[in-house]
């Protein structure tokens, strides 16, 4: 698997345009039961009735296949995922090995390509939700995934309850916060073992931990779950543990999964009424672009000539306008739009501190433009186009922007 063409990313972001939600499975550290976590969460949202899609992206030890009983399969055809059973479609590295045994020893660049490559040249089709299990970490893979995937309702962070595993949860968060991705909670996995025998709750891991660093980190706690054999013992016979169980394990994952649905798909209604609000009401929004030959988004939009500011009314743009930015200093171009009543900007690239600025004037930033701005604009207009780079963490200045 190598890069991906031009053409090749436009089939990424169509087939991405086609799932109504996306739901990221990261971790801090490895081994608190991640892929578990993101196994049972796809298969419980196709119990549901969710036309769901589980992409293994920890590309180093792809477990996906092995808990869902379908280690060894392999597919000669990239365009399609495995179907599972109805609802459930699932594309993994693993079924492109020659052999389980086989270790990937791949630089960045070759992971991010096979990133793509199972994004882009598989046809997932029209999709309720996709899962993606990430490795831990904040590497390579889960920046590819933040970057690419479009529009993501939130992630999911997976840790256990001792000190170590809390530590590297709260890099999760801040790795979410730093690349826009809303966080739906964490969970607290291998939370306490319950003897079968005699009923007693041992806190292996200690207590509490996930609850704590929920509460600090102002994001809510979605579950505790413990530590069965039925768990373990489900995970490497290839059958999901929500799936043909009972007992109150099972009822956790299953209300995670509601909790899941309920939060993702209320936010959605909720944030498709205030569009619908706003179109009522008449408002108008501004949206500003910079540029340096009229025609096409200028990446560094501290450097431009001019901004062109359309006016848009019901989807419909009822004006358009360009403007001349005063001399390039810290913090003036987000004061000038602010003033000009700009809500949202979309360009190349910006450093964090620029978009700090520009949201304290409440414009919104989208990133990773480039070409032709009237395309742009009518992506953007049918609700299609998301950041797709992150803020370059690169020593700038508040206005500098950057590629990288």
């Amino acid at each position: 698997m190598h890069g991906i063409s031009d053409e090749m990313q436009k089939q990424l972001e169509e087939n991405m345009s086609k799932i109504k939600h996306k739901i990221v499975v990261m971790s801090g550290k490895g081994g608190v039961g991640k892929s578990t976590v993101s196994t049972n969460i796809a298969f419980g949202l196709a119990m549901a009735g969710k036309k769901v899609g589980l992409l293994d992206a920890d590309l180093h030890g792809p477990n996906i296949p092995l808990m869902l009983g379908i280690e060894g399969t392999k597919l000669g055809d990239l365009s399609k995922p495995f179907q599972v059973n109805k609802n459930l479609f699932v594309v993994s590295l693993s079924f492109y090995m020659r052999t389980s045994d086989d270790p990937i020893i791949w630089r960045g660049p070759a992971k991010i390509g096979a990133i793509k490559q199972m994004l882009g040249e598989v046809i997932w089709g029209e999709l309720d939700y996709l899962v993606v299990d990430l490795p831990p970490g904040t590497g390579d893979e889960p920046l590819t995934i933040a970057q690419e995937l479009g529009k993501i309702d939130g992630s999911v962070i997976v840790t256990t309850p001792q000190d170590v595993a809390i530590l590297d949860s709260r890099k999760s968060v801040k790795f979410s916060t730093l690349v826009n991705m809303p966080i739906l909670g964490i969970v607290e996995n291998m939370s306490g073992f319950v003897c079968p025998h005699c009923n007693k709750r041992i806190d292996i891991f200690k207590q509490g931990g996930g609850e704590k660093a929920a509460k600090e980190l102002g994001v809510e706690l979605l579950t505790k779950i413990p530590m069965t054999p039925g768990i373990v013992h489900a995970g490497d016979d290839g059958k999901p543990f929500i799936f043909n169980n009972k007992g109150p394990e099972v009822e956790i994952m299953k209300e995670l999964v509601n909790k899941l649905i309920n939060k993702v798909e209320i936010n959605k209604e909720i944030e498709n009424k205030e569009k619908e609000s706003d179109k009522k009401m008449g408002n108008i929004l501004k949206v500003a672009f910079p540029t340096n030959d009229k025609t096409n988004v200028e990446e560094h939009f501290g450097h431009c000539k001019e901004f062109v500011i359309f006016e848009i009314e019901d989807a419909k743009i009822i004006n358009k306008s360009f403007v001349t930015p005063p001399p390039h200093e810290p913090g003036v171009i987000p004061r000038f739009l602010g003033e000009q009543g700009a809500n949202v900007i979309i360009t190349g690239g910006m450093g964090q501190k620029a978009i700090d600025i520009f949201k304290s004037q409440n414009i919104d930033v989208i990133l990773g433009a480039r070409g032709s701005i009237e395309e742009n604009l009518k992506t953007y207009l049918e609700g299609e186009l998301y950041s797709t780079a992150s803020a370059c963490n690169h020593e700038h200045d508040e206005d500098h922007s950057c590629n990288h």
